[in-house]
């Protein structure tokens, strides 16, 4: 397979084709139609996000009350042929210097994850999940010298659990008729080098097709990066260009099968 994009991607390495006969044109496409019901009908996990921005508050406050230091928990979801992975993030409030309010938007890594999923090392998962967020937030510049106090609240692993699905919907990738994509989130643009064609767009983004993951501002495959590395992500990249790329079985009708046999439609004798 010859890739031909402005941009690299991780699977870009995993093989080098040197006598390609496919060619894959990754050139990003909004899509303005809506297909999730596809992967959500079959899919116990799914959950759909509360807010564009802020994610699904899972405590007992609202968007309106979120205080400094009140975690919410959202995703992004992303496909790959042929499957959609869901990729968590959690959303926390501070304040600003000028006593703005601000949010940090941080990807979950798959070890914090991991031990939050499980009950022996929970409470270890907890523990790394509160220095995490510390950590990311003394990053920060103009952060409040104001106390920052974590408020992770009461049901976060339940709901977390909700939001790690990897789930096979072949359907979808042939509706956008593209192997990858990933559900419009401004975050991940904004900054990117897609957003100046993306703005450009003003009609409302579902899907956006052959991206570069690389050249997102977040990264969106932090916890199936082990699972994606993989040969079998190329080879199926492959499948589905072969398989959109196939003539479709010809199918005609009596009239013509009558006449590619040599008959006359009036008469029904061959033609001398």
């Amino acid at each position: 397979m010859k890739i031909i994009s402005k941009y690299k991607d991780f699977y870009d390495y995993i093989v080098q084709d040197h006598d390609a006969d496919l060619i894959y044109v990754r050139k990003i496409n909004c899509i303005h139609d809506y297909f999730d019901d596809l992967f959500k009908k079959n899919n116990d996990m799914y959950m759909p996000y509360y807010n564009k921005y802020y994610g699904y508050i899972y405590t007992s406050y609202s968007l309106r009350s979120q205080k400094d230091g009140d975690v919410a928990l959202g995703n992004y979801i992303f496909g790959i042929y042929p499957f959609i992975y869901s990729q968590p993030y959690i959303n926390v409030r501070y304040s600003s210097v000028t006593e703005h309010e601000e949010h940090m938007i941080l990807i979950l890594p798959k070890s914090i994850i991991d031990n939050l999923l499980n009950d022996e090392t929970k409470t270890q998962g907890y523990d790394e999940l509160k220095c995490f967020i510390m950590n990311e937030y003394n990053k920060i510049q103009y952060k409040s010298a104001k106390s920052f106090k974590i408020n992770i609240g009461n049901g976060f692993v339940d709901l977390l659990r909700k939001y790690v699905w990897k789930i096979d919907c072949k359907e979808i990738f042939y509706k956008l008729n593209a192997p990858v994509f990933i559900k419009y989130y401004s975050e991940l643009f904004v900054n990117s080098c897609y957003w100046e064609e993306l703005y450009s767009d003003k009609n409302q983004k579902h899907y956006i097709t052959n991206i570069s993951f690389q050249k997102l501002d977040k990264n969106v495959l932090k916890y199936w990066y082990d699972d994606l590395m993989d040969l079998n992500t190329y080879i199926n990249i492959e499948n589905f260009l072969w398989s959109v790329k196939q003539e479709p079985e010809a199918n005609p009708d009596n009239k013509t099968k009558i006449v590619a046999h040599g008959f006359d439609l009036k008469t029904s004798f061959r033609k001398m």
